[in-house]
């Protein structure tokens, strides 16, 4: 039977979640206040989020949503996993959306280090199904000048 189902996350930022969601062509809709979503029946089932991927973007029936908990400073994801499974995968939450959520945190979190440690250089390399972003600061380079005489 189709239902929404609401699973905890550790998804915090918000610019980051929805650069993902973005990257993985699923064109979210960002709203200031809780929005309705869409069930499978065609209401809400009283559940609503603050970002949304209407089901038409993945051609299933539900939308999927991303209510913000203030109590816990993470995002639930409300889904209907009867829609979403055949649609993006058994483990696009848990694998395809926290990569690319991964990717834009380490860009943020570098982009903030490097007022305390000057330019950053990123590196990206991918081996299989790891994939790795390398950080190098250049004040985390030795530099070492010799005068000639």
């Amino acid at each position: 039977m189709s239902h929404f189902s609401t699973v905890k996350t550790k998804l915090s930022n918000h610019e980051c979640l929805v650069q993902a969601l973005t990257d993985l062509n699923l064109s979210p809709q960002v709203h200031q206040t809780a929005q309705s979503l869409k069930g499978y029946y065609g209401g809400s089932q009283g559940q609503s989020a603050e970002i949304i991927v209407s089901g038409r973007t993945i051609k299933a029936r539900a939308d999927i949503g991303f209510k913000w908990n203030q109590s816990s400073s993470v995002y639930e994801v409300i889904h209907d996993s009867y829609e979403t499974v055949p649609k993006l995968g058994k483990d696009f939450f848990s694998n395809k959306l926290m990569l690319a959520y991964g990717k834009h945190l380490v860009r943020a979190k570098a982009a903030e280090l490097q007022e305390r440690f000057g330019e950053c250089a990123i590196a990206e390399e991918t081996s299989g199904t790891v994939q790795t972003l390398r950080l190098t600061f250049a004040g985390h380079q030795e530099v070492k000048q010799f005068a000639r005489r």
